[in-house]
């Protein structure tokens, strides 16, 4: 019998990148393998996503660790998240569009105007591929609940990514977040994972990335060529990318799903 992901790499232990800063650079590093290359134009994520590792931000990022065969340190998965300040999280309605940009945005610059946070975003997990189907996403989503109620923050929400809506470029995002599996699951395999611990729908967010780059950059992120004006499927994608020959720009904006985890103690 082969052994489970968590005895092939004994104790797993999670860490703030405030308790291990010589390990901030594992988070790109995992992140890589992962991400789509485009996601690394995006706007937010350039003006940004460097600010997460700041001294005052350093403790919401997690990574778990855990010792190989031969007795070295690895990280096994990485969480990021941001507190920033939601004006009225009695209404999910009023989370932002831009989701992932916004509360990335907002966040950061809260914490440089020394304004009040009130609730925590989500941002990422990335677990490395040997850790696949282990509980290490469920453990690092506990965590943020962990922390938000530490915090004393009104809410958890999370801009949620659906991992398998790239493979149905046909379906429009509304249509496919509205997929059920036969128990009446979500049927997206991340959508319900958090759906499972507790979380809820919200709403959509159809602006939560924005990346506007020359075409040339596109075909270097994509493989394609864009002889034509028009929408493209660029692998990874949520949503097409529309083409702009004339002036020479693509756009991809992504729609992401608002979810809110329940930080009170009992069921849904």
């Amino acid at each position: 019998m082969s052994a489970t992901p968590e005895e092939a790499h004994g104790q797993v232990t999670l860490v703030s990148a405030e308790e291990r800063p010589d390990l901030i650079p594992a988070f790109d590093e995992l992140g890589s393998a992962v991400w789509p290359k485009f996601i690394g134009g995006d706007a937010a994520v350039v003006k940004y996503w460097d600010s997460l590792f700041s001294e005052a931000l350093r403790r919401h990022q997690f990574l778990a660790l855990g010792i190989d065969g031969y007795g070295n340190e690895q990280v096994l998965a990485t969480s990021n998240s941001i507190p920033f300040h939601w004006p009225n999280p009695d209404d999910d309605a009023s989370l932002p569009d831009e989701g992932w940009d916004a509360v990335l945005a907002d966040g950061v610059e809260a914490i440089r105007s020394g304004q009040k946070s009130n609730a925590l975003s989500a941002l990422a997990i990335v677990v490395s591929p040997a850790m696949r189907g282990s509980d290490l996403a469920e453990r690092l989503i506990a965590n943020m609940k962990t922390s938000a109620r530490q915090n004393g923050f009104d809410a958890l929400v999370a801009p949620v990514r659906p991992t398998k809506k790239p493979a149905y470029p046909l379906t429009s995002f509304a249509e496919y977040m509205g997929w059920t599996t036969a128990d009446g699951a979500p049927f997206d395999p991340w959508v319900r994972k958090h759906w499972q611990l507790g979380a809820r729908i919200a709403k959509i967010a159809p602006r939560s990335m924005r990346v506007e780059a020359p075409l040339a950059q596109w075909t270097e992120w994509s493989g394609l060529r864009f002889p034509l004006s028009g929408p493209y499927h660029v692998e990874g994608g949520l949503a097409p990318l529309m083409a702009d020959c004339e002036s020479g720009l693509g756009l991809y904006e992504e729609p992401n799903i608002w979810m809110r985890h329940q930080l009170e103690d009992g069921g849904r």
